[in-house]
């Protein structure tokens, strides 16, 4: 159990750059095994309406903060001034420029731990996280920040889906990517892997991370329903519930906790 009552800020200006399933996936987990209670996700975005929906979990709550043509600077303050640990997910384009604004404006870049920069292996990604990440240097030059790597193919060789961001190691465009013009300490990045287990924690409302931990065994009831000839229907669910928890499982092994060791190495430096 951590004594500090950690803010954690995830925003990128591109849309669909996974900056929701950083913080539902691996941000709020990570808070929630570190303090054992509920997270707060402040969701700044008057686009993307519902994108964390909480029903079904029980280590997050999200809270809409509208954002329209107001200035955000008293809502900021009051969020990284309170005693609860937080998870702010930034909507894209004019949402992110106000926010930023706001952290700036208002001084309180100084009280957020941490930022997180999600990005895809698109061109428009990796300029957007090179922008934000100058402006947030710019702002307060101790920052921590640590980029994130949505949606990645693990079929795929990673500097090759991401050479924009890594450095191009095939030598076809002869540059350097995004990485090796950060400055040291904040070339650290983890990865976010696709999966059909985050759309389907989505559709009950929870985390990859969670479905891992429940404890009931659905080897067993799958078992116990061939033997006592159940219905097509119910073995179908219980086939699928077993198969999904055996993913998500993998998941938390090969990129959950992975990514929990780069977050706790970057905030004890």
């Amino acid at each position: 159990i951590m004594s500090k009552n950690y803010k954690v800020v995830v925003l990128n200006t591109k849309g669909g750059a996974g900056k929701s399933t950083t913080c539902a996936q691996i941000i709020v987990p990570y808070l929630y095994q570190k303090t054992g209670q509920a997270i707060t996700i402040y969701e700044f975005d008057d686009e993307n309406q519902g994108s964390h929906v909480s029903i079904g979990s029980e280590i997050f709550t999200a809270v809409r903060i509208p954002v329209g043509h107001r200035d955000l600077r008293d809502e900021i303050t009051e969020i990284l001034l309170n005693d609860n640990v937080a998870c702010i997910d930034v909507g894209a384009n004019k949402t992110a420029s106000s926010v930023l604004d706001a952290l700036m404006d208002s001084g309180m870049i100084y009280r957020v731990d941490l930022v997180i920069i999600p990005l895809m292996d698109g061109e428009i990604d990796a300029m957007s996280a090179l922008e934000i990440y100058c402006a947030l240097k710019e702002s307060h030059s101790k920052l921590k920040i640590i980029f994130a790597l949505s949606r990645v193919n693990t079929s795929r060789d990673l500097k090759c889906q991401f050479d924009l961001f890594l450095g191009d190691s095939r030598g076809l465009f002869q540059k350097e990517g995004v990485l090796a013009s950060l400055q040291p300490e904040d070339q650290c990045y983890f990865i976010v892997p696709d999966t059909d287990a985050i759309k389907y924690s989505r559709f009950f409302g929870s985390s990859v991370w969670e479905l891992a931990q429940i404890e009931k065994d659905p080897d067993k009831e799958l078992k116990e329903a061939i033997q006592r000839n159940a219905d097509v229907k119910t073995i179908r669910s219980l086939s699928f519930k077993r198969a999904l928890k055996h993913d998500c499982e993998l998941y938390v092994e090969q990129a959950i906790l992975p990514a929990f060791e780069i977050i706790n190495k970057r905030l004890e430096e």
